[in-house]
């Protein structure tokens, strides 16, 4: 796997930094579905030992983004189209239950959600995808935290994280649509701000049909 500039790790939490800096790995695509995760490898592109390595492995492991394997060691999950249909089966319910929950923004809160708005557009036309996906990420983060139910906004990041790598997976596919994507983002923004129940709720719906159709055609073209 080769080897890395050395991580600025927190001594104190060595192993989830280094399960988050392993997952984006993972999300990326440089460590791809099936491969064995050798501690060794791990330890020396971390440039650290491998206790907090082997730590952060079954974090991961419990969380089923790698597998472990009692015998053979730790391995990158396969990508599977029933498991990426669950998980946004999952995310579906907790989504809408926290936007009929959300309380309306303030304006500057709208003001906040428009500024993000901008951003996006300006990663897409610079084609910083990387960046243009975690800004992506926050918005939605954002609109959702806006629901007083903490307990379904935990479990909803549990599983945007389970779902980060399906993502990156359709990248390529989900960047010919941003345009679309853009116009619901603006959707949600205008039902937020004109507080509109109704559209909120329609214009999630179809922006999740999207991106879920768009997800599936990827995965069965890859033959998963």
């Amino acid at each position: 796997m080769g080897t890395a500039t050395p991580l600025e790790l927190d001594a104190i939490d060595f192993p989830a930094q280094i399960a988050a800096q392993t997952c984006e790995l993972i999300n990326r695509g440089t460590l791809a579905p099936g491969l064995q995760l050798r501690q060794s490898d791990l330890a020396g592109r971390f440039r650290i030992s491998r206790v907090p390595i082997r730590e952060a492995l079954k974090l991961l492991a419990a969380e089923g983004i790698i597998e472990h394997d009692p015998n053979r060691g730790f391995f990158v999950a396969p990508l599977s189209s029933e498991e990426a249909r669950q998980l946004y089966r999952m995310r579906t319910l907790l989504e809408t239950e926290l936007l009929s929950t959300v309380e309306w923004p303030t304006p500057a809160q709208v003001k906040a959600l428009k500024a993000m708005l901008t951003n996006l557009d300006e990663l897409h036309r610079e084609g910083d995808r990387e960046s243009w996906v975690k800004c992506h990420r926050a918005f939605h983060e954002t609109i959702f935290g806006l629901s007083p139910d903490k307990v379904l906004k935990r479990e909803l990041l549990r599983l945007l994280r389970l779902t980060d790598r399906y993502r990156g997976l359709a990248a390529d596919v989900a960047a010919q649509r941003e345009h679309r994507n853009a116009k619901i983002d603006s959707l949600l923004v205008k039902a937020l701000e004109t507080k509109n129940r109704a559209l909120l709720l329609a214009t999630y719906d179809q922006g999740r049909t999207m991106v879920l159709a768009n997800l599936m055609a990827v995965l069965a073209a890859r033959g998963v």
